[in-house]
């Protein structure tokens, strides 16, 4: 067989899929820009994040330190991709936004490929790539949000998905590196280094597990120098380990799966489908495909009771549920292979799920029934939450303006998001402090009057 034919055979679901997700993203982009939807309030809240990012990657540039300078909860390695646009921008805060809506787009449309591709390397089914594939376009805030902007879960999620396509393709070392950059971009990133290493290690044995932690080492080692030379390192680490799990957003458990009701909207019916995937994983091949239940527990557990803020947090473990329903779609082949009925099969998989795609921009925009009760139940399960302050009563302009007229703000907290406002109230930190990133006084009080019981 020529190289040319077997390319043919090989990149088939990649002849469907990939078409697809530029169809949709350009889709996606005329109605952003001809449309109101979203809606301005909804862009408003949207871009505050974006823009904090993109400010802080200049911010860099003209001598900022990220977590003295700047406070945040998110790692660092978006607030580097920011800082190389600001670069390549020439400061020029149009152009980065144009480069920082550019990069990002190609990387959320990149990640979809590279799902399909995952879904193909475990099943070497096209119709399994092209679900899994059409299974993350189900929920359309993963087509709309990228058009305003870096975000931390965009590229945890390209990174995440490069090192399982990677480790499949026993390259242990790249695999390790590109896990460690995903748990650099967002906390929940590090779930990906637990698979990507055992999936070396089922591969490859010791060695193939030792080069996954030696490339993710030399990735974090890297990073965590950067950092001590600029005095950052305890900052870094106060903001982004200890800060998210003290200053946490206080939630409930039934508030969340309403939330993944929401985010999902019709295509919820397809939950069902992704844990009978993965069921199947667990029932029938456990040793070699242990890793894709797993990490959906894992980062079922993750937006379940750990975080989720956003449709932007449950991205992560979207990837799995693509997967689950890859997995799905191979056993549903399977059987009606041997009816003879593979070919009406495979369409209307793929019809069934594009119709769910196209349901989700409903949802989206209309908001059609249930979405309002569920909405409404949601809100009713959310805790109540009283602080002692409130953005409004620091001396701060609104993230557009320090963004759009370069402003290199006095005070470190001028983000104050919701956690980082409860971090301050809950360490007895002041909203204008210049410097952030110390280790709170509040909670070494607690540790020396421990001690001192003890």
């Amino acid at each position: 067989m020529s190289v040319y034919s077997r390319f043919q055979i090989r990149s088939c679901w990649l002849a469907i899929l990939g078409p697809t997700v530029v169809i949709v993203f350009a889709a996606a982009f005329a109605a952003f820009n001809l449309t109101d939807w979203p809606s301005p309030e909804a862009r408003r809240v949207a871009m505050i994040d974006p823009l904090f990012f993109q400010h802080t990657g200049w911010y860099i540039v003209n001598g900022g330190v990220p977590y003295v300078d700047v406070w945040d909860v998110n790692p660092p390695v978006p607030f580097g991709i920011t800082a190389v646009l600001a670069l390549l921008s020439g400061r020029d805060m149009h152009l980065l936004h144009v480069l920082s809506v550019a990069l990002t787009v190609i990387v959320v449309a990149a990640s979809i490929l590279l799902v399909g591709w995952v879904a193909y390397l475990v099943t070497g089914e096209d119709a399994a790539a092209v679900a899994a594939g059409l299974t993350m376009l189900v929920v359309p805030e993963l087509l709309v949000i990228p058009l305003l902007g870096v975000r931390a879960q965009f590229y945890a999620l390209f990174f995440g998905v490069c090192a399982l396509a990677l480790a499949l393709r026993d390259r242990p070392f790249l695999a390790g590196a590109l896990v460690a950059l995903s748990a650099g971009s967002w906390q929940a990133g590090a779930a990906f280094a637990l698979l990507v290493v055992g999936i070396a290690y089922q591969r490859t044995g010791r060695g193939g597990a030792i080069s996954t932690v030696t490339g993710g080492g030399v990735v974090a080692g890297g990073i965590i120098l950067v950092f001590a030379v600029s005095d950052a390192l305890v900052p870094m680490v106060v903001e982004t380990v200890l800060a998210p799990l003290v200053a946490g957003s206080p939630h409930s458990l039934t508030e969340h799966a309403y939330s993944i009701l929401l985010t999902f909207g019709y295509g919820s019916l397809l939950l069902l489908v992704t844990f009978y995937g993965w069921a199947l994983a667990a029932a029938r091949d456990l040793r070699e495909r242990w890793w894709i239940p797993a990490g959906g527990l894992i980062l079922g557990f993750q937006v379940l009771f750990v975080d989720l803020d956003g449709s932007t947090d449950v991205f992560l473990w979207l990837v799995f549920v693509a997967l689950g329903v890859a997995l799905a779609v191979e056993r549903m082949i399977a059987v009606r292979a041997a009816m003879s009925d593979r070919r009406r099969t495979v369409v209307a998989v793929v019809a069934v799920i594009g119709l769910l795609v196209l349901s989700g921009l409903v949802w989206n925009a209309l908001a059609p029934p249930p979405a309002p009760v569920l909405q409404t139940m949601q809100e009713d399960a959310r805790p109540d939450e009283e602080l002692s302050m409130s953005r409004g009563d620091a001396d701060v302009p609104p993230m557009e303006t320090i963004y759009w007229e370069q402003m290199e703000p006095k005070a470190c907290h001028y983000r104050l998001s919701r956690n980082e406002v409860r971090w301050i109230a809950i360490t007895d930190g002041h909203l204008g402090r210049q410097e952030c990133g110390s280790w709170p006084a509040a909670l070494l009080d607690t540790q020396r009057a421990t001690e001192s019981i003890v």
